[in-house]
């Protein structure tokens, strides 16, 4: 897939704006604040709509306005030549494909996928774990509408149970069945589907991690450490209530897929204290362009990758690894403060400067 044409309205900093960036490769180059990054947010709604900084519609709509508006034509091949309009309010998203309103969100899930480097990537591997759980539920959601849904009932069901926990009264315990029956439910395709994906995800990501790092020898991986594990309803349910004295006490469920996470590993260590600087960002980008390729293999489409002020911080080595890496890549969308030095790769560059992009002539294309 490649985006050949956009058009943005009142989106972040942005207030009209329209670009044909249909290269290969593409840098928007500009100092901190100018609009690149919100230019790569607004392509990321592809994947989901949803914003890979995690913000609300709310804050994507430009200050004044009543609601923003993203327009792309895409080159997809399984569906040729494709318009999508997204337009975004403080509290609605409507999509509309080649003029036909879509009414599902299952319908756009995965259809036009989308992979987002940013420079706070290293955070998945430092932070804590609801960001970890945080990409690898976007993941899944991205590919597969019926995840999206198992997780949102869960989700749901949860705050049902934490609801009662928390209130004034002891709750019954028919009360607090009801809800745990519709989270067990879910628990099983949820922790199945993300020990599926972690597995798929870390034989890519040892494949990335070796272009990237030049054939080196180092052995990273990616381990699921689900905080409980029940392959039936009916596990889960006992584990629940087992737990309710604990929970009443705490006032929050404290087991559950919730409270799930993956480690990054190098050398069968856990690579948020073993990892140098340079080995942790190449695990982050590896765990990228893994998330690419296992997108790829799944759905048989070519995800956009979009590079927000990434490479500026690999080294030389890690860079050219990138591009070998990220060879097959149909189309990359990049951005960062100073333009490449790679003038082998052939890249369209835009400046852009308070929310104006201009196209600058592309060396080597």
């Amino acid at each position: 897939m490649r985006l050949r044409r956009l058009h943005l309205q009142d989106f972040r900093n942005i207030a009209l704006a329209r670009l044909e960036p249909g290269g290969a490769r593409e840098f928007f180059a500009g100092s901190n604040g100018q609009g690149k990054t919100n230019l790569l947010e607004a392509v990321g709604l592809l994947g989901a709509l949803r914003s890979f900084r995690g913000a609300e519609p709310r804050e994507l709509i430009r200050q004044g306005a009543a609601e923003a508006r993203v327009w792309m034509e895409v080159e997809h091949e399984r569906d040729g030549e494709t318009q999508i309009e997204i337009t975004l309010r403080p509290q609605k998203r409507e999509v509309a494909i080649n003029g036909a309103r879509c009414q599902r969100l299952a319908d756009f899930l995965g259809r036009f996928p989308t992979v987002a480097l940013s420079s706070h990537d290293l955070q998945l591997l430092r932070g804590a774990a609801p960001l970890r759980r945080r990409a690898l539920d976007l993941a899944l959601a991205s590919l597969d509408a019926g995840y999206f849904h198992s997780l949102r009932r869960y989700h749901q069901a949860l705050d049902g149970r934490n609801a009662l926990l928390r209130g004034s009264r002891v709750p019954a315990a028919a009360e607090l069945a009801a809800f745990e029956t519709m989270m067990a439910a879910e628990a099983v395709t949820i922790t199945a589907a993300r020990a599926a994906a972690c597995a798929a995800l870390a034989k890519h990501l040892r494949e990335a991690y070796t272009k990237l790092a030049a054939g080196a020898t180092e052995r990273p991986g990616l381990r699921y450490t689900p905080e409980s594990e029940g392959s039936t309803p009916e596990i889960w349910r006992e584990l629940w209530e087992k737990s309710r004295a604990r929970d009443l006490a705490a006032k929050t469920t404290r087991n559950g897929p919730h409270r799930d996470d993956f480690i990054f590993q190098l050398e069968e260590q856990e690579a948020k204290g073993f990892a140098s600087e340079g080995q942790q960002r190449g695990l982050v980008v590896a765990w990228r362009l893994a998330q690419a390729a296992w997108l790829r293999e799944c759905t048989g489409l070519q995800p956009i990758l979009l590079a927000d002020d990434v490479l500026g911080e690999l080294d030389t080595e890690r860079r050219a690894g990138f591009w070998r890496a990220a060879a097959d890549v149909s189309q990359v969308l990049a951005s960062g403060t100073t333009i490449p030095a790679e003038k082998e790769e052939g890249w369209g560059v835009w400046r852009v400067q308070g929310g104006v992009f201009a196209r600058v002539t592309p060396s080597n294309v």
